[in-house]
């Protein structure tokens, strides 16, 4: 430091001393605040006391259940396990042209879309024989389906 700096500080010692001996007074007289208070009851409303008769049961997830369900389905069921296909499992939905060969838009009995072309085979053992303008002709082995676009009724060719 210099000396001019060191002459500018000299001036300020007084109010140094003055400022730390107040901060002093302040530390000596200060103590903990001893609050003797009464705890304060509370009187719950009348809304309060109902809701306490009237609690929601919650349902209890345990951890065996979590871990049979299925995560990443809507239903939590696995695909393998199908008992019995109902009489009809699919419905046309759409006939679609993709590349110059006709595809169709199906609907199982589950709710999920599927595509399907020619010569391929279904869930419950039919092989897609004909795509037409609205319908679909189903073969398995002598017996004949036709699917018409959005209709629950399946009809058989003769």
């Amino acid at each position: 430091m210099k000396i001019v700096e060191l002459k500018n500080l000299k001036q300020y010692i007084a109010d140094f001393l003055v400022l730390t001996f107040f901060c002093f007074l302040g530390f000596a007289f200060s103590e903990k605040p001893s609050l003797k208070l009464p705890p304060s009851q509370k009187k719950p409303f009348s809304s309060e006391k109902k809701m306490k008769t009237t609690e929601i049961k919650r349902h209890r997830l345990e951890i065996n259940d979590i871990m049979n369900r299925n995560l990443f389905t809507v239903d939590g069921r696995y695909g393998d396990k199908i008992e019995k296909l109902p009489e009809n499992p699919y419905s046309l939905v759409a006939i679609v042209i993709i590349e110059k060969e006709k595809r169709a838009i199906l609907k199982d009995f589950r709710g999920q879309f599927f595509v399907a072309k020619e010569k391929e085979k279904m869930i419950d053992g039919y092989v897609i024989e004909k795509i037409g303008k609205n319908s679909v002709i189903l073969k398995r082995g002598k017996q004949k389906k036709e699917l018409r676009i959005l209709s629950g009724k399946r009809e058989g060719v003769k």
